[in-house]
């Protein structure tokens, strides 16, 4: 378990460190800023092997996605191990898919997390191997 925490903040530092390297070398940031001083918050998410029946999928991907989209949801980026997804350096605990998310901000992101909709459609499917938030370094 330790293992996979390493991991996990790994990715995290990692993406952190390709976000600030982007704000350095011309106007990536800007495209990435949100209104007024909010920072943008990111999800990182594996969803695990063990997927929940097609018609629970569906009707949690009704519910939440819109959901998510009213919060500034926008999809960066999603890879699977040995094809979309590749290990530069150190081992990588995880055989499943792992999606980084966007948000307008933080608060956005917990107010959609923590709402009691998105509590019942999380209901509908298995639990994730991880999520973390993080909020942009500036």
């Amino acid at each position: 378990m330790t293992h996979k925490l390493v991991y996990s903040m790994t990715l995290v530092a990692v993406f952190g460190l390709g976000h600030l390297s982007a704000r350095w070398h011309a106007g990536v940031a800007h495209a990435q800023a949100s209104q007024g001083d909010e920072k943008v918050a990111y999800l990182v998410v594996s969803p695990g092997s063990v997927e929940a029946p097609a018609e629970r999928m569906a009707k949690y991907h009704e519910i939440a996605v819109p959901l998510a989209v009213q919060a500034g949801r926008k999809v960066l980026g999603a890879g699977t191990p040995g094809s979309t997804l590749h290990v530069l350096e150190g081992t990588w605990p995880y055989e499943e898919r792992v999606g980084i998310l966007s948000f307008r901000s933080m608060q956005a992101l917990l107010d959609f997390w923590n709402s009691d909709t998105y509590q019942q459609a999380r209901a509908l499917r298995t639990e994730h191997e991880f999520v973390i938030a993080f909020e942009a370094a500036e």
